[in-house]
């Protein structure tokens, strides 16, 4: 991946901009939605109307996941919306919303959605131009001009005897990429094994350290134990470091800086904070 990680900072201030990264699009999305008026009532139950604000936040959750946005979609959400709104009402019915745990949970849900909301109102203060991001991509590129890729075959067996025989067969004169369509246990076998070209640190031990000793065309000297299986390595070739385009790169930039950035903004806030422990 081209991607490096920015500014190592603190492990905790780290996690708590990841967790709100999708959710502040999916907030964008709903603030935009609002500012259209969406104030139609798409269904009442038991009297309490469901706004159509809420089936859009949805939507836009469930785009940014993958989905399309599509009637069928739009219905089987209305329908979610209203079984939680029953869930809710039945709920709060049976006293369950008085619950100690339920009102921490309340809590919990209720920060969240307010750390999503200010750190969306610093992401607009402070927006990620064209200018930042070719700054941030030439950086990046300096900093691997001189790093080695990969190309990198493998196949996966589940056991030791597995891939002691499939290795022979490969030495026997076996392509590579057949045995491995035909034998691998890995997604990588509709390529043939082939994984792409890859930096050392992208791979897991100890598969880098045999790679970065290997030959042009070489197989592993033996199979190689890894929690996915028994791997055999095959290196294909091996270049200087070829970054994509600008253009490629982008989507990867923005979200690599939007991640800094928050990270930064909550140090920021947790510095100046009284926190009595």
């Amino acid at each position: 991946m081209f991607f490096l990680q920015l500014t190592r900072l603190h492990t905790s201030t780290l996690v708590v901009a990841s967790l709100v990264c999708t959710s502040l699009m999916v907030f964008h999305t709903s603030s935009q939605a609002q500012t259209k008026g969406l104030e139609t009532a798409i269904a009442k139950v038991n009297g309490v109307a469901i706004s159509a604000e809420l089936l859009e936040l949805l939507v836009a959750e469930s785009v940014l996941n993958g989905a399309r946005d599509t009637p069928e979609l739009r219905a089987g959400l209305k329908a979610e919306l209203i079984a939680r709104t029953v869930l809710s009402q039945e709920a709060s019915r049976q006293g369950l919303d008085k619950l100690p745990m339920t009102q921490n949970q309340l809590k919990i849900a209720t920060a969240t959605v307010l750390s999503n909301q200010v750190l969306l109102k610093n992401a607009e203060k402070n927006p990620l131009t064209d200018s930042l991001l070719k700054v941030e991509y030439q950086r990046q590129v300096n900093a691997l001009a001189d790093v080695d890729q990969y190309l990198v075959s493998h196949i996966v067996l589940e056991t030791p005897t597995q891939a002691r025989a499939v290795l022979a067969e490969l030495r026997g004169g076996e392509a590579f990429d057949k045995v491995a369509r035909e034998k691998s246990l890995d997604g990588s076998k509709r390529n043939g094994g082939s994984l792409g070209w890859l930096m050392a640190d992208q791979l897991s031990q100890p598969l880098a350290n045999v790679v970065v000793n290997m030959a042009k065309g070489a197989l592993s000297a033996a199979p190689i134990q890894t929690q996915a299986g028994w791997q055999i390595i095959k290196l294909e070739e091996k270049r200087k470091f070829v970054a994509p385009s600008f253009e490629e790169s982008k989507p990867q930039l923005i979200q690599g800086l939007l991640a800094n950035q928050r990270a930064e903004y909550v140090q920021q806030l947790i510095k100046v904070a009284k926190i009595e422990n």
